[in-house]
């Protein structure tokens, strides 16, 4: 029996991806990786990991406009409600389809409680 009470605790953690941090990491070959799906209010860190700044834009999506990031900097941004898709790409770079990608936002799961919606 106290196997079965430990177990239970566990696959629920295993299955609780929303508390697991979102990430897109932008490397010298690109971003990484270039297509995300992420529920909305997730909290998204953009990572930049190569040697030149990097800033982040997005027509479709303002929140996913950052600052400049130099080498080592990052930017979270908090995701907006969805279903919706966000393209972005480099600002400095626009041109350069390697750090252009996607975001898909999807509606948070029927009965995940929500919790308040912080300031939508």
């Amino acid at each position: 029996m106290r196997i079965a009470i430990l177990f239970v605790p566990l696959a629920l953690m295993a299955c609780g991806s929303s508390s697991a941090p979102s990430a897109i990491t932008l490397r010298p070959a690109g971003a990484d990786p270039n297509s995300i799906s992420v529920t909305g209010g997730t909290q998204l860190q953009f990572t930049n990991a190569d040697s030149v700044d990097h800033r982040v834009d997005s027509s479709d999506c303002p929140e996913l406009s950052s600052p400049t990031l130099p080498a080592g900097g990052s930017f979270t941004a908090t995701m907006g409600a969805g279903p919706k898709t966000c393209t972005f790409d480099d600002a400095l770079q626009p041109s350069a389809t390697s750090f252009q990608g996607t975001v898909m936002v999807q509606p948070p799961a029927v009965g995940s409680g929500g919790g308040g919606n912080g300031g939508y």
